[in-house]
């Protein structure tokens, strides 16, 4: 499978807050046979530090979304 995986990294200078978004990627088509969106963003959360406070949260949760999705594979 060809998935990818990422972080995009950001912060506010004024305030000093700071968020990482994580996401997980894999090639994705609404059917089989035409390639309508190249990517997929099947798992996404953000990572937050303010003020020395910090949280977690779940913006695209994997295990929810796959179940929407028909998944295949292509074999040569």
């Amino acid at each position: 499978m060809n998935t990818t995986t990422g972080r995009l990294k950001f912060g506010d200078v004024e305030s000093g807050a700071m968020m990482t978004l994580h996401f997980k990627t894999m090639p994705f088509s609404n059917n089989k046979y035409n390639f309508t969106e190249p990517f997929m963003v099947y798992d996404m959360w953000a990572e937050v530090s303010h003020n020395g406070e910090y949280f977690t949260e779940h913006i695209v949760k994997a295990e929810d979304h796959l179940k929407t999705k028909r998944i295949f594979v292509v074999w040569h």
